[in-house]
């Protein structure tokens, strides 16, 4: 595995612990889960906006890249499974 998706899977999966407390995705419904990854797109959107030089605020910019990444792996997990 690359070391770049090696090291972009651990900061999807501290989020998802961040968020253990309100249970999986399984009960979701595709459509939902799409909209929350729209959502997360629009905030990463303001973070690079206000972050243009992307050095001030690395943190909250990668953290809103992973809650994309997790909303559309959700997806993936339950087209997979289904």
């Amino acid at each position: 595995m690359r070391e770049e998706v090696k090291w972009f899977a651990e900061q999807m999966e501290n989020k998802l612990k961040e968020n253990d407390h309100k249970g999986g995705w399984q009960d979701c419904d595709c459509y939902w889960l799409l909209n929350r990854a729209i959502k997360e797109c629009v905030e990463l959107s303001r973070e690079l906006d206000v972050h243009r030089d992307l050095g001030d605020n690395k943190k909250e910019i990668i953290k809103e890249c992973s809650d994309v990444a997790n909303f559309v792996m959700m997806i993936a997990d339950k087209v997979r499974k289904n």
